[in-house]
């Protein structure tokens, strides 16, 4: 049976979510169950029509989970609502009968006006397009901006070695070598385009300057002050994946528009949002590759959309396919908005930072 989850359920789901994702045992991390309620539940946008679920064996046991994550949107200026389908887990018992497989069926069928994902495994990826959802192709990429060559290739052993061993403390020096090279013409490092400067962005002035960025499109978020306090704050929480930076950037008075990234020192930042008007988004893309170079970074990773291909391809940025953005719509003119670009949708409005494993569970 699958039926809308309960708070009270969110004990079990937190066992069953430890088993199966995280360490294999049946104790789950002390503040695992509250994490979910607080990014489920408690969210400003929660919305009891568009739940999470939990599937429920005949002996009353909850043996899957689809987390649900509610976004409200405009489209062509009236009110949608978007379902991030988020956590989906069943217990392996329950996976020959294809529990995860009904979860995501009976998610999509909800009340939402669309539905998305950014972190859609490889199995969920065939079950979900299966289920008539539709792969994201240009969002399934992600570029890369190397600003520090050395330590950019450290970071990446490092992640290969972790399981193996402990790697060595190097990143001091690799990045005196980096500041070295990068002095020589072809590896300059980034600068701020002339004139621009920036500020911190907050939600009320996001809210402000949301017009000039977005009421031309088709598809964008419909922020509102309660929500994006509560999102900043979450942001912050998610510390496994480095310090949250939002910049508003400008240009002799004019502002241009902003940027939302996750700054990892002697790593990568982790870009979550760029928005500016098609005429500004080079300028701005160009403020936060300056920005994380200033403050230590070793490379910018970010979602490609279509607004960005231009610039980013520009400024010498390598590709990865990484799959895992699906979309599902029954006004198919919604999903084509995404694909065309005609849309402000990014993986700040996604489930895509709500990562588990990066938040202090301990408590």
């Amino acid at each position: 049976m699958i039926r809308p989850c309960e708070r009270g359920d969110l004990a079990e789901v937190a066992a069953l979510y430890e088993v199966v994702m995280r360490s294999g045992r049946a104790t789950p991390a002390p503040g695992l169950a509250r994490y979910l309620e607080r990014v489920l539940f408690d969210q400003p946008w929660a919305d009891p029509e568009i739940p999470s679920l939990v599937s429920v064996d005949s002996a009353g046991r909850i043996v899957g989970f689809q987390g649900s994550s509610v976004r409200r949107a405009l489209f062509d200026g009236r009110p949608i609502r978007i379902g991030c389908a988020g956590q989906l887990v069943s217990h392996p018992e329950a996976r020959t009968r294809a529990a995860g497989a009904l979860l995501l069926r009976a998610y999509i069928r909800g009340r939402q006006d669309l539905t998305i994902t950014d972190t859609a495994s490889d199995q969920v990826r065939r079950i979900a397009t299966a289920l008539g959802m539709q792969m994201l192709h240009l969002n399934c990429i992600e570029w890369v901006r190397v600003l520090r060559p050395s330590l950019f290739a450290h970071g990446l052993l490092r992640e290969r070695r972790a399981a193996r061993r402990r790697p060595l403390p190097i990143g001091r020096l690799l990045s005196a070598v980096d500041d070295g090279v990068t002095r020589l013409a072809p590896l300059a490092p980034p600068r701020a385009p002339h004139a621009t400067t920036a500020e911190p962005l907050t939600p009320a002035s996001m809210l402000e300057h949301l017009p000039s960025v977005g009421d031309h499109l088709r598809l964008r978020l419909d922020y509102d002050e309660p929500y994006l306090t509560w999102l900043f704050e979450e942001l912050g929480h998610v510390t496994g994946l480095g310090t949250p930076v939002a910049r508003l950037v400008h240009e002799r008075g004019r502002v241009l528009g902003w940027y939302v990234y996750y700054l990892t020192r002697h790593g990568s930042a982790r870009v979550l949002q760029i928005a500016a008007p098609d005429r500004d988004v080079g300028r701005v893309l160009e403020h936060l590759f300056h920005d994380a170079w200033s403050s230590g970074a070793a490379a910018v990773q970010g979602r490609l959309e279509p607004r960005l291909a231009e610039p980013v391809a520009r400024a010498r940025c390598a590709t990865l396919y990484r799959g895992g953005s699906l979309a599902h719509a029954r006004d198919a003119t919604i999903v084509a908005a995404i694909t065309s670009g005609d849309s402000l949708l990014t993986r700040f409005d996604s489930e895509w930072w709500l990562k588990d494993h990066a938040v202090d569970l301990s408590s």
